[in-house]
């Protein structure tokens, strides 16, 4: 029996079955979450300023803003106005790192103290925490796109965080003892409402903002020089990607949004490529069949922009609840907030993007944001 079990254990392991387990003396943190050290980036445009001020406008708008109320009056299942929030959180990120990366210590001031700002004023707070979303209605209620959609509230202000998070882990070395205990209750608080309900769930489908909180989770394990955590977390969306993404490189519930399947598989493929960007600069080593389903999951973002209909002709089983159907509504491109997919894919995966007019021209519009804030960087900045 002893050597049967053997012979079992040895044949997943050969077959790719069973991830190599991450441990914390894997992880080694890189200080500036996504690169060693901020330098200059051409990638980030440079009147991403704080002596811009519309850049200074912009980053001051979100401060306190009650996002509950916004979304509660103007988004449904279907459309969602997030731009008071994540355009002034990206335009903060992107103004920061050019900040860092000029050594421009005035304009470093100033990001600093719109960070403590943020965190004085208990920003996104109020937001529908993970708990409170329990109890309330699915979105698509009665399969009804114009029904409200709680989560979506939930998500971006969890979203939001992450990045917020990021800015500060850029910043600390600047904060005194005083300021940073400020940004670390804040942290804090907002880690317990919206990070640590959702850490280490097991998702029965969708791959999508900061992988499922996932980026957050890593980047406040950064934050907090938790290795623990972090290489826990690692495992954990390591199996949650295996589980999501299948074989043939299709993602569960992304893949299959109907009219909209290309522009949600390919928001999947983004993050996921981010994800393990991440995971592997911090010590983490990529199981050889994850990395083959990420391959196959590139692939199919070219697939989707060569023959849509080749695209969605695979079919899925169960419950498809967010398929959009209504041919009006229909978004037939790659993501144009995922701005750097074409590096992430052929960086990670080793595949190059097709080309795709109306992604390039879509895109012009939030490359000038300088972040792609479903993962917390952006990826052109990675090359030097």
């Amino acid at each position: 029996m002893k050597k049967l079990l053997g012979i079992i254990v040895l044949g997943l392991l050969l077959s790719g079955n069973v991830n190599a387990e991450v441990k914390s003396e894997d992880i080694t943190f890189p200080g500036n979450y996504y690169i060693k050290e901020i330098k200059t980036c051409s990638a980030i445009p440079t009147d991403k300023s704080f002596s811009n001020l519309s850049v200074v406008k912009t980053v001051e708008s979100v401060v306190g803003f009650d996002w509950s109320k916004y979304h509660t009056e103007t988004s449904s299942s279907i459309y969602v106005d997030h731009d008071p929030i994540t355009v002034p959180i990206k335009v903060m990120m992107a103004s920061t790192h050019n900040a860092i990366g000029n050594k421009n210590q005035s304009n470093i001031d100033i990001a600093k103290k719109f960070l403590i700002k943020l965190a004085k004023a208990n920003t996104l707070h109020n937001s529908i925490g993970y708990e409170e979303l329990k109890k309330k209605p699915k979105c698509y209620a009665n399969g009804d796109q114009n029904e409200p959609c709680w989560y979506h509230e939930y998500e971006f202000a969890s979203q939001w965080f992450g990045n917020y998070m990021i800015i500060a882990i850029w910043l600390k070395s600047e904060l005194d003892p005083q300021e940073l205990k400020v940004v670390n209750k804040y942290i804090n608080k907002m880690y317990k409402k919206f990070l640590k309900p959702i850490q280490f769930k097991k998702n029965e489908k969708g791959f999508y903002a900061m992988a499922n909180g996932g980026l957050s989770t890593l980047v406040y394990a950064s934050w907090t020089d938790n290795k623990k955590l972090a290489a826990r977390e690692i495992n954990h969306t390591f199996k949650e990607i295996d589980k999501l993404f299948y074989d043939d490189g299709y993602i569960n519930n992304n893949s299959f949004r109907g009219v909209r399947a290309q522009w949600y598989h390919s928001y999947g493929v983004d993050i996921a490529l981010g994800y393990v960007y991440i995971a592997k600069l911090w010590g983490a080593k990529v199981p050889e069949h994850i990395q083959n389903k990420l391959v196959n999951s590139a692939k199919l973002v070219n697939l989707a922009i060569t023959d849509e209909e080749k695209f969605r002709s695979r079919k899925f089983s169960g419950d498809n609840r967010n398929e959009i159907k209504d041919p009006t509504k229909a978004i037939p491109h790659t993501h144009q907030m995922a701005i750097a997919i074409d590096t992430l894919m052929e960086i990670v995966a080793g595949v190059k993007l097709e080309h795709d007019p109306i992604y390039l021209k879509k895109r012009k519009y939030h490359v000038p944001d300088g972040m792609d804030d479903l993962i917390g960087f952006n990826p052109n900045c990675i090359l030097r």
